[in-house]
């Protein structure tokens, strides 16, 4: 599994993502708005401007000997909780083949050998892979609360 910060190059690659119905009616509920996806994305350039390991990270795999785009991982800084937020999110057709796990072992390693020390993640209650994925991994439920769109999310710390 390799992962690479998102560059302009990869923004076919990010809206192959960002309006599937399937792999985002986890994140957002919804695909994103064609709107929505070029704002989102220029954030994303922006952040993957900075120095040091935050950032939203384009993943692929090498099955066949070339690169193949299976999704998204990021870290972002929680402030709130003063902790490294982990983030991920697969096409549909890798699910269901451990990537997932793969993915968030590797985020997890990367958020502590950058030096933090608190890991988060934020899910929602009803995505029960995600929620395999981050008990495996040694997070707990931390807090249940609805987000600033109105809907129930689920904090998990490490």
């Amino acid at each position: 599994m390799k992962l690479e910060k998102f560059s302009d190059k990869d923004k076919g690659l990010y809206k192959e993502l960002v309006f599937n119905e399937e792999a985002m009616k986890m994140n957002l509920g919804r695909a994103f708005t064609k709107e929505e996806a070029e704002m989102f994305f220029q954030a994303v350039l922006e952040q993957n401007a900075e120095e040091g390991v935050l950032g939203f990270y384009k993943v692929c795999v090498s099955d066949s000997g070339e690169d193949e785009f299976i999704g998204m991982g990021a870290l972002n800084d929680n402030e709130e909780f003063g902790a490294v937020e982990i983030e991920y999110m697969l096409l549909p057709k890798f699910w269901n083949r451990g990537l997932g796990t793969e993915l968030a072992k590797i985020l997890i390693a990367m958020s502590k050998d950058s030096g933090y020390e608190r890991v988060v993640a934020i899910t929602d209650p009803d995505n029960t892979y995600s929620k395999k994925i981050l008990a495996k991994e040694g997070f707990s439920l931390a807090k249940e609360y609805v987000n600033d769109d109105g809907e129930p999310a689920e904090l998990y710390m490490m």
